[in-house]
């Protein structure tokens, strides 16, 4: 085994850090990336000299980060980029096309309501629900009390609750 706690942290903690990333951006190959990638980051900065007191936490830190650096990327691509990506991972090649078709309506509709919340509320809500933050670290980043995070959060899953009239309550 090697003498660097830094890869020593890596090896022995890797799926962890995997698991944490897929649920973060949704796709394992993406994980896999983002893990690498946060890796190599912190292993440049090791190689600068730079001790890391904490690699789990720091490690942990760096791939929260680029996940949602990814998410933030993925955004920006085109709709319908993004659908056939999700209808694919969910093994969309059993649905029959009426019900992909009524489930890309959905996630339009859903994408719709979101992009139409302010900026912050949304942020929160996929801090929450996408990245697995507690409310007390969104309140921490967007420099709020948890009771307003909260209410965010709340008013973000109403947004959604209402683009999809069908949905059991």
């Amino acid at each position: 085994m090697s003498s660097d706690p830094l890869l020593e942290t890596y090896l022995a903690n890797r799926s962890r850090f995997v698991s944490l990333a897929t649920g973060m951006v949704g796709c394992p190959a993406h994980a896999e990336d983002i893990v690498q990638d946060a890796f190599v980051h912190v292993a440049s900065v090791a190689k600068r000299g730079v001790v890391v007191f904490s690699p789990i936490a720091y490690l942990t830190t760096m791939v929260r980060r680029l996940a949602l650096d990814h998410l933030k990327s993925s955004r920006r691509q085109v709709p319908m980029e993004i659908d056939h990506a999700l209808l694919a991972e969910a093994g969309a090649a059993c649905l029959t096309p009426d019900v992909q078709f009524r489930f890309s309506e959905e996630l339009g509709a859903v994408d719709q309501a979101l992009s139409a919340l302010p900026p912050r509320t949304r942020r929160a809500f996929e801090m929450y629900r996408i990245g697995g933050y507690t409310l007390r670290e969104i309140a921490a980043v967007l420099e709020v009390s948890t009771t307003r995070v909260h209410k965010m959060i709340q008013i973000a899953l109403v947004a959604c609750a209402t683009a999809l009239p069908d949905a059991e309550s």
